[in-house]
């Protein structure tokens, strides 16, 4: 036990010593879970120097909340004064172990992504670790490696620096050379110890190595990138680039790394000459099973355990069960009545080895067996010796010492003494027995060997129709699943994801639990989507902070989620200029906008007769029946008709195009209409909000805008239009011409109206006569200028005029 004594936690042993740190296994007794107590050293605790330091790491630890990094709790100070933080307790050993035992290629890209994930969130905030060794990877009852210690790392951009320029900071084996040389660091420093970390899942050690600190460091400085052996050489490019000594020649950011990883073709251990690794890993966590032991390896599924294991971890009633395989037993079992049931126990027992495949097998051969011939019981009798004292001369195999036969080994007897007869144990039942009891333990797949998922599954390789044996698969499935239940209402979103993986992983190993694959596929949605619409809500707010920590914890929850990958990806332009968005209208969507600054977004396209005939339905029919206004074709006064409106313009178009034939009253009132449909702010643009967007236009021509062409003249009889053809004569769908600043057909297709009082005034409310600006599908590309504008009577309609709308960003 120790002195330590921090009100809410039980602190229950020691598990680790630093120079600068204790770190202790405790419970914290309000919320009934395990974590890792880490407590300054008294020593230091005087200097403020250390104190910060120590403060800092957990501060910035808890400020980073990703899968792969581990969580601070609670940061105090002791009655002593000594200060302390919890966090994440990780069981499940580290990197350096999993090397040691064996690690295939598969594993070594899932702990390299899952590192090189938490390194570029750190990085993204500000922080750069400053020492990615394998003793800092760590994994949790889930197998997920987390990055740890964050004592050294430190801000980009800290301005009080703790540890001075020139003084190297780390562990020496994983440097950069930059910090060898106490150099100043930023994130690619951490990107060369991922490689380092590569090569040493590669080989099982450093790349390079020395007599002291001084001659590693110096080689990361001075020596050549060494070579992997020719089995390996597919990892060469990344080891390069990685372990470039030049900062600028290396991976810039994590997503590079994360990028080159998913090229490389994992190989097996047969051909990279590797030791064979065990099948994946699948581990129970210790807060809920409390028979763990603290330092167990974890289970991996496939090793199916020994016989001695599941019958309980009994030496005395495995040597007991052993002993049937003695050679004079099957007659003995044949007087006593016994031969079929004991036939599979004997093979089983016999068989019992190292290896769980061929021990599977010997069993499931024991089984097909032909039955051996019926014998009286007079011969039965005679077949049965009495028991043979320790000196007879038998050896292990249970076969006379001086090699005798069969015959020799049988001593007359004239009764049979049934008290002689070892008790035979039918495995399958004996194996469901024990797992029913390792799943009331909670012991689901973990200690090894020995627990429920395990058991069943032997069961099940001697008797694969077992339906208790199958059920009890199921059973221990489901026993995840309120496991994953527990973890989601006590507020821990990683172990829920975790149990669930679990119980998907055990499910998923029979036909039979497809159902409760589906449940657990089902309740992972079911809580991603309600941070899928936290983050939708977000990202219509324009809050990218909160977009991103919901679109985060939807990759908790679901790391492969498609749609908070792509929000991550654009989170940090929301509100941003050139960002794209579309509001809400109900379950529609609204049209396209682009930011173009802080304040104000532009629609992408001009407004269509599609967006157009939503409003016309929903109540612009009714505000404007009877009084719309008579349509100018071509903008001739003397092609006006009423029978021409914006349904009907003379032209061929389709939804896609923009609508035309609208009045400015017409237009307003769209955009009153969206403004209450969206909740946000719409309107026309002012004439200098659309000549900003246009002064970035080039000059137009037939590829860039739509103006009056070849085609328009032979459309129309026309003698204006340009030689060449933009194929289209009238009005052309909306964005098929290149985008300016984001914005299409800022020049061409049609004019549109603006608001302003005359060309340019400001809008009044008794203003009749109002702006437009730009040229439409019959200007000609070679007279009239971009910026173009004139005005009209608000109740004027032109076939080659419309509008667009810009909405106001409210922050």
């Amino acid at each position: 036990m120790t002195a330590i004594d921090i009100p809410g936690y039980v602190i229950r042993r020691e598990v680790g010593v630093g120079g600068m740190a204790s770190v202790y296994l405790a419970l914290q007794t309000s919320l009934d879970r395990e974590v890792a107590l880490k407590v300054m050293a008294p020593a230091l605790a005087a200097d403020p120097t250390f104190s910060k330091r120590f403060l800092q790491e957990a501060r910035m630890l808890a400020s980073l909340a990703h899968p792969n990094i581990v969580q601070v709790y609670d940061v105090g100070v002791t009655q002593a004064q000594l200060n302390y933080f919890s966090m994440q307790y990780l069981s499940g050993g580290d990197f350096a172990q999993r090397v040691r035992l064996g690690l295939s290629e598969k594993d070594l890209l899932r702990v390299l992504e899952g590192i090189a994930n938490a390194l570029g969130y750190a990085h993204h905030r500000g922080y750069v670790h400053r020492d990615v060794a394998p003793g800092n990877i760590l994994f949790d009852v889930n197998d997920t490696p987390l990055l740890t210690d964050f004592g050294i790392a430190r801000a980009f951009s800290q301005a009080a620096r703790i540890t001075s320029a020139g003084f190297s900071v780390g562990t020496s084996h994983y440097m950069s050379p930059e910090q060898a040389r106490g150099s100043d660091v930023d994130a690619r420093s951490d990107l060369y110890g991922l490689g380092v970390l590569t090569w040493f899942g590669l080989t099982g050690k450093p790349p390079y190595e020395g007599a002291d600190g001084f001659a590693v460091s110096y080689a990361h400085v001075f020596e050549p990138i060494p070579r992997l052996p020719p089995a390996q050489q597919h990892w060469q490019p990344l080891i390069d680039k990685a372990l470039a000594k030049d900062p600028a020649d290396r991976y810039q950011n994590a997503e590079e790394f994360i990028a080159a990883l998913g090229t490389i073709e994992p190989r097996s251990a047969a051909e990279t000459g590797a030791p064979q690794e065990a099948p994946t890993r699948i581990i129970q966590r210790e807060s809920v099973a409390a028979a763990l032991r603290a330092n167990e390896a974890p289970t991996r599924i496939g090793v199916l355990p020994t016989m001695e294991e599941s019958l309980g971890g009994d030496p005395a009633l495995a040597a007991k069960t052993a002993s049937t395989a003695r050679p004079w037993l099957p007659w003995a079992l044949a007087g006593a009545g016994l031969l079929l049931i004991g036939s599979v126990g004997y093979a089983l027992i016999a068989g019992q080895g190292n290896e769980p495949e061929a021990q599977a097998n010997r069993v499931i051969e024991a089984t097909k067996s032909p039955p051996v011939p019926a014998v009286s019981g007079d011969q039965a009798k005679r077949a049965v010796r009495p028991p043979v004292a320790a000196d007879a001369g038998i050896d292990a195999s249970g076969d006379n010492a001086a090699g005798a036969g069969m015959g020799d080994a049988l001593l007359p007897s004239d009764e049979l003494d049934l008290a002689l007869v070892p008790t035979v144990i039918d495995p399958v039942l004996n194996l469901v027995r024990l797992a029913r009891a390792d799943l009331a333990g909670l012991r689901l797949t973990n200690p090894p060997r020995t627990n429920a998922y395990e058991r069943f599954s032997l069961a099940l390789r001697i008797d694969p129709t077992n339906s208790a044996a199958i059920q009890g698969v199921i059973d221990t499935a489901r026993a995840y699943l309120d496991l994953a239940d527990k973890a989601l209402a006590d507020g821990n979103p990683g172990e829920f994801a975790g149990f669930l993986d679990k119980a998907e992983e055990v499910a998923g190993s029979l036909k039979e639990g497809a159902e409760t694959v589906a449940e657990a596929k089902a309740r992972r949605k079911r809580e991603s989507d309600k941070y899928l619409a936290e983050a939708s809500a977000a990202v219509d707010a324009m809050d990218g902070a909160a977009a991103r920590a919901a679109f985060e914890k939807v990759t908790v929850l679901d790391p492969g989620n498609k749609a908070a990958l792509d929000g991550l990806r654009g989170v940090d332009r929301i509100g941003k200029a050139g960002y794209v968005f579309r509001d809400s209208i109900g379950a529609r969507k609204g049209p396209d906008m682009v930011i173009v600054s802080d304040t104000l977004a532009f629609a992408r396209h001009e407004t269509t007769r599609g967006e157009f005939a939503a409003w016309w339905k929903a109540g612009g029919q009714r505000q404007f029946a009877g009084k719309e206004p008579s349509c100018r074709d071509r903008e001739s006064i003397f092609r006006s008709s009423r029978k021409r409106d914006w349904k009907n313009p003379d032209i061929t178009q389709d939804d896609t195009h923009p609508v035309v034939c609208v009045s400015f009253a017409e237009a307003q009132a769209y955009a009153d209409w969206l403004g209450k449909e969206t909740g946000k702010r719409y309107r026309l643009p002012t004439p200098a909000e659309w000549e900003q967007v246009a002064r970035k236009a080039p000059p137009g021509n037939c590829s860039t805008a739509n103006l009056a062409d070849d085609a328009y003249r032979k459309a129309f009889d026309s003698r204006g239009g340009a030689d060449c053809s933009d194929g289209h004569a009238g009005t052309a769908p909306v964005g098929i011409f290149p985008a300016v600043a984001g914005v299409f057909d800022i020049d061409g297709n049609v004019r549109e109206w603006v608001a302003a009082c005359g060309k340019s005034a400001p809008l009044t409310d008794g203003c009749r006569d109002h702006g437009i600006r730009g040229r439409g599908w019959l200007s000609p590309a070679d007279k009239d200028a971009l910026l173009q504008s004139d005005n009209y009577s608000e109740d004027t309609a032109l076939n080659s005029l419309g509008f667009r709308l810009v909405r106001v960003i409210e922050k």
